[in-house]
C-alpha cells in the first residue's frame, strides 16, 4: 500500500510542478480565461485524486482495524477453550466420586450423594452459563472483525477503481491544459 502512496505522490508532484511552471508563464503574460478554466479542471482533478488517496487510506485502516478485533477475539476464544475444558474435568472430577456413594447400600449416603450431586450440577450449570456469554460475546466480537475487514475489502475495491478513474481525468485534464497552452503559445507567435 506505501508504494502505491509513494508512486502517487510522485506523479502528483511531477504534474504540479508542470502546472506550475505554466501558471508561472501565465502569469507573466495576460491570462486567457480557458486556460484559467484548464487549470481549474486541472486543480479539480488533482483534490479527486486526494480523496481518492483519502478513501484508500481509509479501507486500508478499516482493515487493519478489523484484522486487531479478530486477533484479539481469537485470544479470547482460546482462552475460553481452554476455559471449558477446566470447567468440564472440574465437574467430572467433582461428580465421579459421588456417584460411586450412589451405589452404596447405606441410605442416608445415597442421599446425601444425591444432595451433593444436586449441587455440583447446579455449580456446573452456572459456571457452563457464564461460559457461554462470555463465549457468544467473543464470537460476536469476531464476527464483528470479520465484518469490518469485508466491509475495508470493499471499500478498498471501491476506492482503487475510483482512484483509477481520477488519475485517468486527471491526466486527461492536464494533456487538454497543455494543448490549450500550446495552442495559446502559437497563436502569440503568429
Amino acid at each position: 500500500m506505501n508504494n502505491v502512496f509513494t508512486i502517487t505522490m510522485k506523479k502528483t508532484l511531477f504534474f504540479l510542478a508542470i502546472t506550475t511552471l505554466f501558471v508561472s508563464v501565465l502569469s507573466a503574460q495576460e491570462v486567457d480565461p480557458k486556460i484559467v478554466r484548464y487549470i481549474d479542471k486541472v486543480e479539480r482533478a488533482k483534490d479527486r485524486v486526494k480523496d481518492a488517496d483519502a478513501r484508500l487510506y481509509q479501507a486500508d485502516s478499516l482493515m487493519a482495524d478489523g484484522e486487531k478485533i479478530k486477533e484479539k477475539a481469537e485470544a479470547t476464544l482460546k482462552e475460553l477453550a481452554r476455559e471449558k475444558k477446566n470447567i468440564e474435568r472440574d465437574y467430572f472430577n467433582a461428580k465421579k466420586p459421588l456417584e460411586r456413594q450412589l451405589r452404596s447400600r447405606d441410605r442416608e449416603e445415597v442421599s446425601q450423594a444425591k444432595a451433593q450431586i444436586r449441587e455440583v450440577e447446579a455449580d456446573y450449570r452456572e459456571k457452563d452459563r457464564a461460559w457461554n456469554t462470555e463465549y457468544r460475546a467473543a464470537l460476536r466480537e469476531y464476527n464483528s472483525g470479520e465484518r469490518q475487514v469485508d466491509k475495508g475489502k470493499e471499500y478498498l475495491k471501491k476506492a482503487k477503481s475510483r482512484k483509477k478513474e481520477t488519475e485517468k481525468k486527471l491526466k486527461q485534464a492536464e494533456k487538454a491544459l497543455l494543448k490549450a497552452q500550446e495552442k495559446l503559445a502559437e497563436e502569440a507567435k503568429n
